[in-house]
């Protein structure tokens, strides 16, 4: 028995829910950063510079908000190859809804035979290992592009730091890692697997007896004796 099966199905599913949910919330404050929510931004200049937070499509100060654009310049300290990138953000949210929408069925099943009917795990490892690897490349993109914007303020000697939204991402991307490593969980449905089982369980394996030798009998569902 491997270590994630060692996990209770109930804390399981609880867990890959709130991670999940988690993340969507956090992709989707990062997509709808500045300037839709203008204190949200992956850079901030102070109230000395206008208090100007960047965001993913565009920009805020405390006078004016630059109309939202996908791929926006603020010469000379960042440009649309840049911004043009927070695109990722907004591709993740559909991804990491997705994912949502596949651990959702699992959260109204208490019955082992109702497992066997919910879900689809083929489902979830698709849109799950999507929308990890475009959040993780998101966030990837995110410091390293806002870190040469960060470098190109200091040189101008105008103060600057990283907004919320760096943060928001990283831990997004956590998020999706740590969904990544726990997996589908062993005792509920996966599709083509269990039916090709007779229903036995994402495993398809019954329980056997820890001595003699058996074998699963599929047109009687009974556990026999091999002679």
């Amino acid at each position: 028995m491997t270590w994630r099966e060692r996990i209770p199905y109930g804390a399981h599913v609880i867990i890959l829910f709130t991670l999940a949910f988690a993340a969507l919330v956090l992709v989707i404050l990062n997509t709808f950063s500045s300037p839709f929510i203008s204190s949200i931004g992956f850079l901030q200049l102070p109230e000395t510079d206008g208090g100007t937070n960047f965001g993913s499509f565009g920009w805020c100060s405390s006078t004016f908000c630059l109309p939202n654009q996908v791929g926006y310049e603020y010469e000379p300290y960042m440009n649309k190859a840049l911004t043009g990138g927070m695109m990722l953000w907004a591709i993740s949210v559909i991804f990491v809804f997705f994912t949502v929408l596949a651990i959702l069925p699992l959260l109204f099943v208490h019955e082992s035979k109702a497992l066997r009917t919910v879900g689809n795990r083929t489902f979830f490892i698709y849109t799950m290992g999507l929308a990890t690897l475009l959040v993780t490349l998101a966030w990837l993109y995110s410091i390293y592009g806002w870190s040469i914007a960060h470098r190109a303020f200091e040189l101008a000697d105008i103060e600057v730091s990283f907004g919320p939204a760096m943060w928001m991402g990283l831990v997004a991307a956590l998020c999706m890692i740590i969904i990544f490593v726990l997996r589908w969980p062993a005792e509920a449905w996966d599709g083509t697997t269990t039916r090709a089982n007779g229903g036995a369980g994402a495993r398809g394996v019954p329980q056997i007896p820890a001595n003699g030798y058996y074998h699963y009998k599929r047109t009687t569902r009974e556990v026999v004796p091999r002679y």
